[in-house]
């Protein structure tokens, strides 16, 4: 179930979460996530994303997401103000989620599908969350 907040945003506050994945001999290769944290209606709400998200103070917001200890943790963000839609990009989780769940199946008949398997179908499942999201803020 996607939980919806729909108001005006107040408390904007942004930062980031810098994250090292590997280490190379040239450097460290980083991932840095753009952290938007806002209140709509007097409700707090995070949202992580790769871009920076523009919303400023009395901005209309739609935010959909999970409730996780009375903080909305945001999945997808409309700005009506302005109309922009932030949300996260899902081409390559689909590609990579049915290309394992391919793996999976081909592999039953040695036994790795049934630990493959309920991967991608977890993969499905985080997919679907942000496509409901996703609708959610735009209707």
């Amino acid at each position: 179930m996607t939980d919806v907040l729909r108001g005006r945003a107040s408390d904007v506050d942004r930062g980031h979460d810098n994250t090292i994945v590997s280490q190379r001999q040239g450097g460290a290769a980083h991932i840095v996530n753009q952290i938007a944290t806002f209140r709509v209606d007097q409700k707090p709400v995070t949202f992580k994303s790769r871009i920076l998200v523009s919303i400023k103070d009395g901005d209309e917001i739609v935010a959909a997401g999970k409730l996780k200890n009375g903080t909305l943790e945001a999945l997808a963000v409309r700005n009506i103000s302005t109309g922009a839609l932030y949300t996260h990009s899902l081409v390559m989780p689909i590609v990579l989620t049915s290309l394992l769940a391919l793996l999976g199946l081909m592999s039953l008949s040695i036994g790795l599908g049934y630990v493959i398997l309920p991967i991608a179908g977890f993969f499905g499942w985080r997919i679907w969350l942000v496509m409901q999201a996703k609708t959610a803020v735009t209707q």
